[in-house]
């Protein structure tokens, strides 16, 4: 299997999205739709600004954390990065709004007729912890269903504890642990995790 490592980035854009998971739903209006071209440039801008304090604690515990090189990071949160995932056709790209205001998306990635892997979950700061993480995952898996995907995997690092959670709490179940080379060199622990989805 062809290891897509734009996987990471489910720590980079966690920004601690899971950690308040089961507090209210939003009370805001949250639409749920296919990203556009624009979206992905205000997406880029939006990421790769949010990771320039390396002060912060997004930067600390996911890019120093991991080892991630700052040329990758600008590469995978690239605007040409993005607009190609958007307009692939073996890619799903939703991105859940507010009026015109940007709150975060989700990417899957089909791998098979009736595989796909859930690549990308990410949210603005100030939209963690009120369920916005969970609608859009709730809305890829629609789109998906529609689409004939009955299964949907998706990679986490062995110690993200809150991410394994937050795909635990939404049905996911463990396949396995394995252990990978990311593209900058550095060893990594994953674990695998499934859903099946109900025709």
């Amino acid at each position: 299997m062809e290891l897509n490592f734009r996987i990471w980035l489910i720590r980079i854009q966690r920004f601690k999205m899971w950690s308040h998971l089961s507090q209210r739903v939003l009370s805001m209006a949250v639409t749920i739709r296919r990203a556009t071209v624009e979206d992905t440039r205000r997406l880029s801008k939006l990421m790769l600004t949010g990771l320039e304090d390396k002060t912060s604690d997004v930067y600390r515990e996911n890019i120093e954390r991991f080892g991630i090189p700052e040329e990758y990071v600008r590469q995978v949160f690239s605007f040409e990065a993005l607009k190609k995932a958007v307009t692939d056709k073996n890619q799903l790209f939703l991105v859940a709004v507010e009026g015109q205001t940007l709150m975060g998306f989700a990417q899957t990635v089909r791998q098979s007729k009736e595989t796909a892997e859930l690549d990308r979950i990410f949210l603005l700061p100030e939209y963690t912890g009120k369920g916005v993480g969970t609608q859009l995952l709730g809305a890829a898996l629609d789109v998906l269903k529609k689409e004939g995907i009955s299964r949907l995997t998706v990679r986490a690092g062995k110690d993200e504890t809150l991410a394994r959670r937050f795909y635990e709490k939404n049905g996911f179940k463990f396949v396995k642990e394995i252990g990978i080379q990311a593209p900058w060199g550095r060893d990594l622990s994953l674990v695998i995790y499934e859903l099946g989805i109900m025709k």
